[in-house]
């Protein structure tokens, strides 16, 4: 997706310089300057300002952002945001695989890779293609978790919201249920639960009694969930196990990071307007 959380420019880099490739030979001569510099000078132009790059390109400054309105960006304050997160994401940005590192890292650093390479092996799964169709198809999903997980539970409840409408972090100590007192038609809801070692007594009670109301199931969890399976077909088992001081949650962040995406580019979803509006709902309260 070329937009996400956060308020970067909603065009990826290398969309917005193919369009200004393809674009070059139909420009006026005096921005075709500046989108040749521009090509020529991609890996410092982040130093740049619009006054320096009209000096150089032998432009009016003007003409800098008449050539950047012309292919889709606001100015050069967004064209910085968009390399900033290029250059944030990319391959680039790690320029060895950790040859540099002491031995018992690169170990570690593998075993946390391969974690994340069974994750994203899963995507075809039954299992995994179950979990997309719950939480994309459902009118209402809420999201639990427990203990060392939660806050992480939180943060998907959050990140979902954007993706889908009516998301719900659910916390059964604090408000005992009292969302679930009017059970809903069948299929209509779904229950995303986050749990591992050691799990919590609620996430299994939690879990049959969405079940018993008529609600879908979804669990993403370490390798070593003894319950789940007996409740749902929508599990998710990530490798928690890499040698760290305490359990690694990275497969569980992937795992949910890859439903997060796949519930936002479900077929009808029109998610560059909601995130055109929930950018807009921001800007009211001023947090940006």
């Amino acid at each position: 997706m070329s937009q996400g959380f956060a308020s970067y420019a909603e065009a990826r880099l290398d969309e917005f310089v193919g369009r200004i490739e393809a674009g070059l030979p139909r420009l006026p001569k005096q921005e075709a300057k500046v989108a040749q510099y521009f090509l020529l000078n991609l890996p410092s132009i982040s130093f740049e300002t619009g006054k320096s790059i009209a000096q150089k390109a032998g432009v009016a400054e003007i003409t800098v952002g008449r050539m950047l309105r012309r292919f889709g960006c606001a100015g050069m304050k967004e064209f910085k945001a968009m390399l900033l997160q290029h250059y944030s994401v990319s391959a680039e940005s790690f320029p060895d695989d950790g040859a540099d590192l002491p031995p018992d890292w690169q170990e570690q650093m593998n075993a946390e890779l391969r974690a994340v390479r069974t994750v994203y092996a899963k995507i075809n799964t039954p299992a995994f293609q179950a979990a997309e169709r719950h939480l994309r198809e459902a009118e209402e999903v809420y999201v639990t978790g427990f203990q060392t997980v939660r806050g992480l539970a939180e943060d998907v409840a959050r990140r979902l919201a954007l993706a889908r409408p009516r998301v719900r972090f659910l916390s059964g100590h604090d408000s005992m249920l009292s969302e679930w007192l009017d059970p809903p038609a069948p299929g209509t809801s779904c229950l995303l639960i986050i749990d591992v070692i050691p799990y919590a007594a609620e996430c299994e009670t939690l879990a049959r009694l969405a079940r018993e109301q008529g609600r879908s199931v979804v669990v993403v969890t370490d390798e070593y969930c003894h319950w789940a399976h007996d409740v749902t077909e929508a599990v998710i088992n990530t490798p928690s196990k890499t040698g760290l001081f305490l359990e690694s949650i990275l497969g569980l962040n992937a795992a949910t990071s890859l439903l997060i995406h796949a519930t936002a580019t479900a077929p009808g979803r029109d998610i560059p307007q909601r995130l055109r509006d929930w950018k807009r709902l921001a800007h009211r309260i001023n947090i940006f």
